[in-house]
């Protein structure tokens, strides 16, 4: 796969230097890293930062280059244990258990709100990440942490579908092509058994919701009773419900199946064959496509947050500030193809200008945003278990 394009290497050493070829139209200026690595050394030295020696972080799949966080780890002298989820619900059903204590978790904004209530948060402090100047103003102060107390942006983007084109030549541009069952020559009834959903709740419900016109965040039982239905009658033409890693693997090859909801920068991920120790600018897989349904969908925003029983709070903060490096934070877009705010000026333009990677602006106001309160969510969640536990 590598020799079929121009690779660009990445050199990392200190806080990274980035070194890339032309092939990509962009360039770091040695001088201009080094001088940004000195300042946020200063800022770093003013915090008076101590760090543990050790960091347990908890975030989701394929959602960081890993092989930049342990050579991090590794200048740091911290051992770092690092685990994966799926979704939400994972994250809540941990935090909630207390069995483990991370360190640093990457809970989504509807999740925030519940995780705050509950206790499971601890307060951030700001003095020991000088590098959230960094952050673009439309990233701070955000509704679900408007003073971000508890929660720092790590990335940001839309939940849509993913397809390969290979075997849906037609192209889908809707919800309805994933909801419309009663409709024999609708994509979903033509593709039976090649779609999959995501294993998260909230997304799930949300895009039924929106695709019978109720709002996204709805915690009406009478809604709800209607999009549990549907959702049952969907699971007979699904392959099932699928993690970020299953469907990044499988889109590409289309034999179990080859149509999934989706997030954004996972698709991204795909088309542009990403690799943590390789900067990938041209596209390899041009028949994966994503789309942001016609009747919209939801835009979400993940953020760093450290939980209350952490127990290398030093460690995180540290951990959170060098990722807000606007260098750092472009070479994780530059792999792995997610969005990270604080690095855009620091990406070459056909990423930057990309709309699978940084959704626009002009569609950022049209999507949906919601977060839900503790019992809005159990609400949700009763609807949510009779669907998974319905035969079909």
């Amino acid at each position: 796969m590598v020799s079929r394009r121009d690779v660009l290497k990445i050199a990392v050493a200190g806080v990274a230097g980035l070194v890339v070829g032309s092939a990509a139209g962009f360039y770091a200026r040695e001088g201009e890293v080094s001088s940004l690595k000195k300042r946020v050394e200063d800022l770093m030295g003013k915090a008076g930062v101590e760090l543990e020696d050790e960091i347990d972080i908890y975030n989701w799949t394929w959602y960081a280059n890993l092989n930049l966080i342990e050579e991090w780890a590794k200048e740091n002298n911290i051992k770092l244990v690092y685990d994966f989820y799926e979704s939400n619900d994972e994250l809540v059903a941990t935090l909630e258990t207390g069995a483990v204590a991370y360190d640093i978790v990457v809970p989504s904004a509807s999740y925030i709100p519940y995780l705050i209530e509950k206790g499971y948060l601890q307060e951030i402090d700001l003095d020991k990440i000088p590098n959230f100047e960094y952050v673009p103003e439309e990233f701070k102060g955000l509704p679900y942490d408007p003073e971000n107390r508890y929660t720092v942006i790590y990335s940001y983007g839309t939940t849509g579908i993913g397809y390969n084109a290979d075997f849906v030549p037609e192209g889908i541009t809707s919800w309805a092509d994933l909801f419309d069952v009663d409709n024999p020559d609708s994509v979903i009834r033509r593709h039976a058994g090649k779609v999959t959903m995501l294993t998260e709740s909230t997304e799930v419900i949300a895009s039924a919701a929106i695709y019978l016109g109720y709002p996204a965040e709805t915690t009406d039982r009478d809604q709800l009773e209607d999009i549990a239905d549907l959702l049952i009658k969907q699971k007979k033409y699904l392959y099932g419900y699928v993690s970020t890693e299953d469907y990044m693997e499988e889109l590409p090859i289309g034999s179990r199946y080859y149509i999934s909801q989706a997030w954004n920068g996972d698709i991204a991920g795909i088309v542009y064959a990403s690799d943590e120790r390789e900067v990938l600018i041209e596209k390899y897989y041009e028949n994966i496509k994503y789309v942001v349904p016609e009747e919209g969908a939801v835009v979400w925003f993940d953020n760093f947050a450290i939980p209350i029983n952490a127990k290398h709070v030093e460690a995180a903060h540290a951990f959170i500030n060098w990722f807000l490096d606007p260098v750092i934070s472009a070479i994780h877009t530059l792999t792995i193809k997610y969005p990270y705010p604080a690095g855009i000026p620091y990406v070459p333009k056909e990423i930057a200008e990309d709309p699978m990677i940084f959704t626009p602006k002009d569609l950022l106001k049209k999507l949906y945003w919601f977060a839900l309160s503790p019992e809005e969510k159990a609400i949700r969640e009763e609807y949510w278990n009779k669907v998974q536990a319905a035969s079909v």
